[in-house]
């Protein structure tokens, strides 16, 4: 992939960019090329810094949730997402069963809570757990976001913002499960209200709020395009903080990765080289409705980003797309996982460090707690794998 403008780093940016890039401290420069857009930096990532053999490996710890379990407790219901306790214990969301199972290290089942309803504590489709370690509360994404303490203690929640959609139930769907990310204190990013999009001041992917669901502050860049179905499918995005509150924000549909300070001012924007053509486009598609059809303008885009997540280095894990899947998210003619999807794995500076080839598992999502990254499965075996990251010496 050739990238229209190319600038040589200064000598100022460079110095920044180079701290803690390889293991011996120093950097290949001749693999990324810097430009300044209106004072942003811009880093095009043309190879990662560490090849073959790679720094990290994922290590198989196991796998809980079985199809054939005998006992409710081996059962998990439409897991979503997972979280891992300062003690070893693992929490797992289950979207259907709108509860969260808690595991021992060994995978053995300790207890649960929540329940389908509309009370105080109760889930309608919850799709995002997150732990605040340093006040030791859980919250959970749902209709509403609620807040439990470690022992599944109901607290609080609030309603957020209503997100408006006019891009059809799977892009609505997609976009409103997008993912949660907390800050060190009580407060909680959520994907902000599309409707404001066509306003001037209104163009921003994510808000920002407080314990009492009001919005603090949004931030984070929308890209426009001619048609507002395709700017609203192009800016569906993934995104996680790390340790000091900076907010990192992969685009499913773009070649782009944004990182943003703790006061929602944008640090950096990075991209890497990618092994296909990007092409973002509206075409007419055929929508049959029993003896009606009717031809439309519809969003064509490439899928280039599943996910992101930060480890305890502060390093980000972007989970990237090799090959273009079909329309229903799969792949029709490959079922080996690691030909499909790869980890980039970029520093906090933006630079493409190395790279980690991806389990042949089947999933729908990933969380990452400490050395732990956890690939939630909900459609095909109805578990939850633990790997383990290695670092080689």
């Amino acid at each position: 992939m050739k990238y229209p403008f190319r600038a040589i780093p200064t000598a100022a940016v460079l110095a920044v960019l180079l701290i803690g890039c390889r293991h011996d401290g120093s950097v290949d420069a001749s693999k990324f090329t810097v430009e300044v857009i209106d004072g942003v930096k811009h880093i095009h990532n043309e190879a990662p810094q560490v090849g073959d053999p790679y720094p990290v490996t994922l290590e198989l710890i196991g796998k809980i949730g079985e199809l054939e379990g005998k006992e409710d407790k081996d059962i998990l219901y439409d897991p979503v997402d997972a979280t891992r306790l300062p003690n070893g214990d693992i929490l797992i969301l289950e979207g259907s069963a709108c509860s969260v199972k808690r595991y021992n290290k060994d995978h053995e089942f300790i207890s649960s809570f929540g329940q389908k309803g509309l009370g105080p504590g109760d889930f309608i489709s919850p799709y995002s757990l997150r732990l605040n370690r340093k006040r030791n509360k859980l919250y959970v994404a749902d209709n509403k976001t609620s807040w439990f303490s470690l022992d599944g203690r109901f607290m609080d929640s609030f309603k957020p913002a209503r997100v408006r959609l006019s891009g059809g139930s799977s892009t609505t769907e997609q976009y409103r499960t997008s993912g949660m990310a907390l800050l060190s204190g009580s407060r909680v990013i959520l994907p902000g209200d599309t409707s404001g999009w066509e306003d001037a001041g209104g163009r921003k992917l994510l808000s920002v709020y407080d314990e009492g669901g009001t919005i603090i502050r949004s931030f984070g860049a929308v890209k426009q395009f001619d048609d507002p179905h395709m700017t609203l499918n192009a800016n569906i995005v993934h995104f996680s903080t790390d340790g000091e509150d900076n907010c990192y924000i992969a685009y499913a549909f773009q070649n782009r990765i944004d990182k943003y300070s703790p006061d929602g001012k944008i640090v950096f924007s990075a991209d890497r080289h990618l092994p296909y053509e990007i092409k973002n486009e509206m075409k007419e598609f055929v929508f049959t409705s029993g003896p009606m059809k009717k031809v439309m303008s519809w969003p064509s885009v490439t899928s280039i980003t599943k996910g992101i997540i930060m480890d305890q280095k502060n390093r980000m894990w972007v989970l990237t797309f090799l090959m273009q899947p079909n329309k229903f998210g799969g792949f029709d003619s490959e079922d080996n996982m690691t030909r499909c999807y790869e980890f980039d794995v970029f520093d906090s500076n933006g630079i493409l460090h190395f790279k980690v080839p991806f389990p042949n598992v089947r999933f729908n999502n990933i969380s990452m707690c400490d050395d732990r990254m956890y690939l939630i499965d909900s459609a095909y075996e109805s578990c939850v794998y633990e790997y383990r990251i290695v670092e080689k010496d």
